[in-house]
């Protein structure tokens, strides 16, 4: 009888195939892991920190050209198959800053809507006759599309990761996030010190983390929060583990907090949903019993409302929700114009990254404030106006495919890891769609590169999972 453990037996040659499978398939998980770091830490600046984005850009090109050499040029590395819906949705949405630069020839652009003001400019120079591309400010159009190469390579690369390697992404998003929340702490105990404050313009007296913006910073720690969740519940260990269950919770309850110390109203009112969601997360198996559900509830709103008692007297506590209280009239006066700059410019569009320059021509004289307004405070109206109607056509289109793609993976027979997965793409997606509404999130590339992850997990797992059963079923 031949020795099944010899040095020629299949079974051994097996196990050392997937010992080295495992290995290469580390090298997608650092370089995404990598590229993710590098979005959290320095892309939180925004359009007036130029060379912080420059850092994420180049992050992101050398990440992709490390990802062709390490990964996509080992044949014996299995490379599973091009998503090709999910490219095409990402295709057109690259495709509409990059059309906006082609040069138009006169008799086009002269009969688009809001440059009769360029074409009397242009006529003072005898340069009306030029050929002019789409957009009417094309180095702001160049800037926007370059800011879109790391949330595309982030999203190639999560689509190219298998199962379990996404999972251990999201938790690498929870532990980046629990880091922003401790430099968040610094920048408080500092005072007037300003520690770890990484930005000229940046919202001093407020915890921002990474980021400028304290609003960006609240959608991070929520993300993180729900990131946290869904790594914690699809790591069986931690579920067997009531010491480790307990150390979540605490993280959790010290992501809330530092949420709640940004100062960002809107995020604050978010919490809810990352609450939900993570109840989602953590109580969908069937297998719990009820009264085990109602206990944790009971223990999670005890924890919540005994700090909030004690946190109450907080001066810096007590300053966020000080906030609720403030009326806001600049953000409606905001909107008001942005939406007469629209119809200027409508269906048309007058190019993305163009808010700016165009906001500036439209608002009222007697609204005038002695600061300017870098964006229009809700992304869909600041998106419309830079797009046209190609802006509504394709949130809707993405909307819809974002919708049977997480229906994919909550519906059927899926593994309980993509269940999560599911739920977490939801919260996350409700965060970013929220906040948008009074805010612009998506403008920090830090988020954009988060926004690229969400969407990278919305793609067909990697092959390599195909066929591997564990104790939950079949992994996608």
């Amino acid at each position: 009888m031949p020795d099944r453990y010899s040095v020629a037996s299949p079974y051994r040659a097996a196990g050392r195939s997937r010992a080295s499978a495992a290995v290469r398939t580390n090298w997608r998980l650092w370089l995404s892991g990598g590229l993710l770091t590098v979005a959290i830490v320095f892309g939180g600046g925004g359009s007036p920190s130029p060379s912080t984005e420059l850092v994420v850009e180049l992050a992101a090109i050398a990440a992709i050209v490390a990802w062709v050499w390490l990964v996509g040029r080992d044949p014996a590395y299995p490379q599973p198959p091009i998503d090709r819906p999910l490219f095409i949705m990402a295709g057109l949405f690259v495709a509409i800053p990059v059309l906006q630069l082609i040069p138009l020839p006169p008799a086009i652009w002269h009969h688009l809507p809001g440059r009769e003001i360029e074409i009397q400019a242009l006529a003072l120079v005898d340069r009306a006759d030029a050929w002019m591309p789409f957009s009417e400010s094309p180095p702001r159009t160049i800037a926007s599309a370059l800011s879109l190469i790391p949330p595309i390579a982030m999203l190639f690369m999560v689509s190219r990761l298998r199962g379990r390697d996404r999972t251990t992404l999201i938790g690498v998003l929870a532990a980046l996030g629990l880091v922003a929340a401790v430099v968040g702490v610094f920048q408080l105990a500092s005072g007037n010190a300003h520690w770890f404050r990484f930005y000229e313009f940046t919202h001093y007296g407020f915890e921002t983390g990474f980021q400028a913006n304290r609003n960006a910073d609240a959608d991070v720690l929520l993300i993180a929060a729900m990131a946290l969740t869904a790594w914690a519940t699809a790591e069986g260990r931690i579920e067997r583990s009531r010491q480790m269950q307990v150390l979540v919770a605490a993280m959790l309850l010290f992501l809330a907090l530092s949420i709640v110390l940004t100062g960002s109203r809107t995020g604050v009112a978010l919490i809810v949903v990352a609450i939900a969601a993570s109840a989602a997360m953590s109580f969908h198996r069937r297998m719990l019993k009820q009264w085990r559900i109602a206990v944790a509830i009971a223990i999670g709103l005890a924890v919540v409302g005994t700090s909030g008692y004690f946190l109450m007297n907080n001066a810096r506590v007590q300053r966020t929700l000080a906030r609720f209280d403030q009326g806001e009239a600049i953000r409606p006066e905001i909107w008001k114009d942005t939406v007469y700059a629209i119809g200027q410019h409508w269906p048309a569009g007058s190019g993305v990254g163009t808010f700016q320059p165009i906001f500036n021509a439209a608002e009222r004289l007697e609204f005038v404030r002695p600061d300017f307004s870098n964006r229009a405070h809700n992304d869909y109206l600041e998106f419309a106006l830079e797009a046209g109607l190609v802006a509504p056509v394709f949130l809707v289109a993405a909307l819809v495919f974002a919708l049977l793609r997480i229906r994919k993976m909550l519906v059927g027979n899926t593994s309980r890891d993509k269940q999560i997965r599911g739920i977490f793409v939801i919260g996350s997606v409700m965060v970013f769609a929220l906040h948008s509404v009074v805010d612009y999130p998506m403008r920090s590339l830090s988020l954009g590169v988060v926004c690229g992850l969400l969407a990278g997990l919305l793609g067909v797992s990697g092959g390599l999972d195909r066929g591997v059963v564990g104790s939950e079923g079949v992994e996608d």
